[in-house]
């Protein structure tokens, strides 16, 4: 009987062979799993630092960072970041790895930097006078470094930044860290749930990190610190330069952990208890990204599972599309009219001046935030997207052309007529930011409609850039 050599993936789609080549992999591949259990133990550590001196107590509240309140972020940051990159260099998980499976390795660099850069700000100004600013600047922290993890990891959705940007933030905050959630306790007691390096299968002898070893180390911690203190104060007596060493350590100590040591033991222990479903997150985070080196919702997942969607033809565009720039054209010729009359961008006084800017700014975001939400409804549900053809393409340059005009007309409000009046502040300062990247986007958007460029990507990665160099600036 002859055999015949033949394709079994013919006739899938893109999730269907990447399916398919995952079941012809099986399990994945660790190279070594002492790595896991190493940065389980780290973990333990970073994830007390986090909710001690990041979430659960204020740092203003502590001995040690009361004039330094943003120092903590700066310190988690610079950790956080080591931490990553010594994991995925010891997992063999390389940038030219990433590569290889054709995710962005840049973007891994880029956002490592911005991390850096946000951690800086907030350890040399520390929080911003206005609440508003300061809870936006660390809620922007947070997600830069959910964001570093994936793109270092190369498990961003579509392998690289775009406009599956909503996926990648679930599987950042929600899918990846808590489907990983119990990953650390089977690190660390589990035995045989990862392959062992292929030189320790072959006989090679190596380290291997357990339970009752690390309960050692820990007891052997104690009764070295126990003996280390009373030889410290018997030697105290026998030098004046050494006891003038062991005076301040005493007093750093005692700085450190207050009068009453055992009090501080207790309020350490409730926090270090408290902060390991803090630690188990961020383990579950990097090590679950680093184990499965993919998305958990791939883009050819989410194309497959959307196909479906993709029913409205061409004319749906025009109906809607050409409903809204319709209603456009009538308020830019309304807004001309109180231009001509001085009685739209100008004021009788400043007071009315200021509130007729900030009202007309949150309105004409939202209303270039609707036109964004349109196109992406059309990605979705159009049969085909809209510059793929020549007559849809124009009318969705109408709509983009409106949004810019619509967002200089907000950043004239915010700028010329807010900020002229009253001055800079805080949150001023971080709606113009919003304003110049919606700006961006609108640019890119119209450029993406007739040249085939990453125009998401390259908006996201500005937006990165310009917001953690503008936090390093003092306002």
């Amino acid at each position: 009987m002859d055999n015949y050599n033949f394709d079994q993936t013919a006739g899938l789609d893109d999730y269907e062979q990447e399916m398919f080549r995952t079941a012809q992999m099986g399990k994945p591949y660790i190279p070594n799993k002492n790595i896991f259990r190493i940065a389980a133990l780290v973990s333990y550590l970073v994830g007390f630092f986090y909710y001690k001196f990041v979430f659960g107590t204020s740092p203003a509240d502590s001995e040690i960072f009361k004039n330094h309140v943003g120092l903590p972020y700066f310190i988690f940051g610079l950790l956080f970041v080591a931490g990553c990159e010594a994991f995925a260099h010891f997992t063999q998980n390389s940038y030219e790895d990433i590569r290889k499976r054709n995710s962005s390795a840049l973007e891994g660099v880029i956002f490592m930097v911005c991390v850096l850069l946000q951690s800086f700000a907030l350890a040399l100004w520390g929080y911003r006078e206005d609440s508003f600013a300061t809870v936006f600047q660390v809620i922007m922290w947070h997600f830069t470094i959910i964001y570093y993890v994936l793109a270092r990891c190369g498990t961003l959705t579509a392998g690289k930044s775009g406009i599956l940007l909503p996926l990648d933030f679930l599987e950042g905050t929600v899918i990846v860290p808590l489907g990983n959630f119990p990953l650390r306790i089977e690190t660390l007691f589990q035995k045989g749930d990862m392959k062992e390096d292929g030189q320790a299968a072959a006989g090679q002898k190596t380290f291997k990190i357990t339970a009752r070893g690390v309960v050692t180390v820990i007891f052997s911690v104690i009764v070295a610190l126990i003996v280390c203190l009373y030889a410290l104060s018997q030697l105290s007596t026998v030098s004046a330069t050494f006891s003038g060493l062991s005076d301040s350590i005493s007093k750093f100590l005692e700085k450190l952990v207050g009068d009453d040591i055992a009090e501080w033991i207790i309020t350490n222990l409730f926090d270090f208890a408290v902060s390991i479903p803090f630690s188990c997150f961020l383990f579950g985070l990097v090590a679950g990204s680093l184990k499965k080196k993919r998305a958990e919702i791939s883009e050819a997942c989410f194309n497959h599972y959307t196909k479906g969607f993709h029913q409205l033809p061409a004319y749906s565009a025009y109906i809607i599309i050409g409903s809204v720039c319709f209603l456009y054209t009538i308020f830019f010729g309304t807004a001309l009219y109180d231009f001509i009359n001085n009685q739209g961008l100008f004021a009788s006084t400043a007071h009315e001046a200021s509130v007729r800017a900030v009202d007309s700014f949150w309105s004409l975001i939202r209303v270039v935030l609707l036109n964004f939400a349109i196109m992406a409804g059309s990605c979705l549900f159009s049969r085909k997207a809209l510059w793929e053809q020549k007559s849809t393409r124009i009318i969705a340059t109408l709509l983009f052309v409106f949004a810019l005009a619509f967002a200089l007309l907000g950043l004239y409000n915010l700028c010329v007529v807010y900020m002229g009046e009253y001055g800079f502040t805080a949150k001023r300062v971080l709606s113009t930011w919003v304003e110049g990247n919606i700006i961006v986007w609108c640019v890119l958007m119209i450029i993406r409609l007739y040249k085939k460029i990453p125009a998401a990507q390259i908006g996201i990665i500005l937006g990165a850039i310009s917001f953690s160099v503008v936090m390093c600036a003092k306002f």
